[in-house]
């Protein structure tokens, strides 16, 4: 099977539990359910849904951008697709591969192979910079020690971070950051990439170093990688393919170029100020 990763027919909700004081919380559904024991009907009257009918189809050393207006779920959808959120109804297959809903959590899924790297880099504080890269490997024991400190040297080299091993992430700087969790996300030698906005807040130096680095690491590892992100000009740099979350679906993907002059309205919308410079 030549998909990295396919999803049929996804849905997923948040349900709304009042705190008190006229205020509302949002939490996932299952969790919300499981504590509370609430019945299908009250279920029905709180819950929000994100995403109804989700498909997507991602090959092989494919990289693909996902795009949309704020608030819309496209953050939420990495982490369906990472297993830290679990689907209501859906379908999906890794490598070929059909997971079940009950299986569906964040160990199973990094075991087929799936990485993700966060908005916010989730460094940990207190490691320093080879420690954190290294940290998943020791957690899942990949190899004698001799090997993972061979592929934390890869991933640290790959992302040109090895001057700052040493460091800790607080004396880093956001873009160095940023590299630092995705050398670690690479170091598991993953399959399928998952990234969440990695060029989000990094000045113009930072994301022209950055985004060479991702295509290298495509080209050389054949990585599948799925990117979340406002910046529609990644596609262009990646010659990439890119779709839009908007009405709890995803729209056929497609290249810039061909968005850059569409006159559908999620592209008039969101490709504004690109045509008018």
């Amino acid at each position: 099977m030549k998909e990295a990763l396919q999803i049929e027919n996804l849905h997923f909700s948040y349900l709304e539990k009042s705190i008190g004081s006229g205020s509302w919380e949002r939490i996932p559904e299952s969790g919300f359910l499981n504590r509370l024991g609430l019945s299908h009907i009250m279920q029905d009257d709180l819950e929000k849904e994100i995403i109804s009918g989700l498909n997507l189809s991602l090959n092989r050393g494919e990289t693909l951008c996902i795009a949309g207006a704020s608030g819309q779920g496209k953050s939420v959808l990495l982490r369906l697709i990472a297993g830290l959120e679990r689907p209501r109804v859906g379908t999906f297959y890794y490598f070929g591969e059909h997971l079940s809903n009950e299986k569906h959590t964040p160990l199973e899924i990094a075991q087929r192979g799936v990485g993700m790297v966060f908005q916010n880099g989730a460094l940990i504080s207190n490691l320093r910079v080879r420690d954190n890269v290294a940290m998943p490997l020791r957690y899942h024991k990949v190899g004698a020690n001799e090997e993972i400190e061979e592929k934390v040297n890869m991933a640290l080299d790959l992302m040109r971070v090895r001057t700052e091993e040493h460091q800790f992430p607080h004396m880093l700087s956001t873009g160095m950051q940023k590299r630092v969790a995705i050398a670690r996300s690479w170091a598991m030698d993953p399959k399928l990439l998952l990234m969440d906005e990695p060029t989000a807040g990094l000045d113009n130096y930072n994301r022209r170093n950055l985004i060479p680095l991702i295509d290298n690491m495509r080209t050389l590892f054949k990585t599948s990688i799925i990117i979340v992100t406002h910046d529609l000009l990644i596609a262009k740099e990646l010659h990439c393919n890119i779709c839009f979350l908007r009405d709890k679906k995803l729209t056929e993907p497609h290249s810039f170029d061909y968005w850059l002059h569409s006159d559908e309205p999620i592209a008039q919308e969101l490709f504004r100020d690109l045509r008018e410079t």
